[in-house]
């Protein structure tokens, strides 16, 4: 997957059959399990459901003026861009009792709409979604709000499906929040 523009949905022309129908409420499905695993901070679950060669890009959007042709999203500067290892990694650090990014516990929100079916493969799915994240940390009330369309591809494993690799497009040039940590995503 490109990061470098924001997808814009082309016709596939695709049929809804009742097997992309199927297909289509399974992927959905995935995706609020998904949030709802990020939402209860079960991050070792939510890790369960990644592929070895799992790869999550967030690239900084650019500020352009009206009729450039520059692109929405950078190709080459991203806020994170993490593989397998590194997401273990934050999972690991994250679940700590010294974790900063996460030192009170931040309540997370994620709404998921707008799931469309991309390219449907025998073992892959690409599905593009919007999402809105609430996240509230702290006793003072300062809460963050980020929203996003997200590209994924799923692979159907034995288990259903894994994330296989994501881009998560911010809608926000600046993003508001102090850390993108993981159940921001």
């Amino acid at each position: 997957m490109q990061s470098g523009t924001q997808p814009q949905l082309d016709e596939t022309g695709d049929e809804w059959t009742p097997e992309r129908m199927q297909r289509f409420f399974e992927v959905r499905e995935f995706l609020l399990r998904e949030a709802n695993l990020l939402d209860q901070f079960e991050l070792e679950r939510w890790a369960d459901h990644l592929t070895e060669d799992v790869e999550i890009r967030v690239p900084v959007r650019v500020a352009r003026d009206a009729g450039s042709d520059r692109p929405e999203y950078s190709d080459s500067n991203h806020h994170l861009v993490v593989g397998h290892r590194d997401l273990l990694e934050r999972v690991a650090r994250l679940e700590k009792e010294y974790a900063w990014a996460e030192n009170p516990r931040s309540r997370v929100r994620h709404t998921i709409g707008n799931v469309q079916l991309g390219e449907v493969a025998a073992d892959t799915v690409e599905v593009f979604n919007n999402q809105v994240v609430y996240r509230e940390r702290g006793t003072d009330g300062e809460s963050d709000t980020i929203s996003a369309r997200r590209r994924s591809r799923l692979r159907e494993t034995d288990e259903g499906f894994a994330l296989a690799d994501r881009d998560v497009f911010i809608d926000h040039t600046i993003v508001p929040s102090r850390n993108l940590t993981l159940p921001l995503l």
